[in-house]
């Protein structure tokens, strides 16, 4: 019998350690290894969260979720540089996420390399994030 893989959560406190990792170093690439892709979906959910919220209390004219995402790598232009074997589909609904995890975590941290860019500027002004 098959079980079907427990996917673990960002407890809060994760939550909590990942934004004072933020504010604090404006660093969090020691934590990134140790997740999982479910992990990293959350992470980046998570994170377009907290821009969208810091800029409804900071900014006069507050951002949208459409405007972050269009920060991305178009999702056609990180398929054809993958060589992908799923279909293009995939990508898009994120449904490769168990079938092709790898691929799909590489796909992840490079959201989370423009949001962590985006995010920079409420936690710390004078910081920008550079992945190492």
């Amino acid at each position: 019998m098959l079980l079907k893989p427990v996917k673990q959560k960002l407890s809060p406190f994760l939550r909590v350690e990942i934004m004072l990792k933020l504010i604090n170093t404006g660093n969090i690439d020691e934590l990134l290894p140790g997740f999982t892709a479910p992990q990293l979906q959350e992470l980046r959910n998570f994170l377009e969260q907290q821009i969208l919220h810091l800029s409804r209390v900071k900014d006069t004219s507050p951002i949208t979720l459409a405007e972050i995402k269009a920060e991305f790598e178009p999702i056609p232009n990180y398929y054809w540089s993958q060589d992908c074997r799923e279909p293009l589909e995939s990508c898009f609904t994120e449904t490769c996420i168990t079938s092709n995890p790898g691929c799909f975590s590489q796909k992840m941290k490079r959201q989370l390399t423009v949001l962590l860019n985006r995010l920079q500027p409420y936690l710390n002004p004078h910081a920008s994030y550079e992945s190492k």
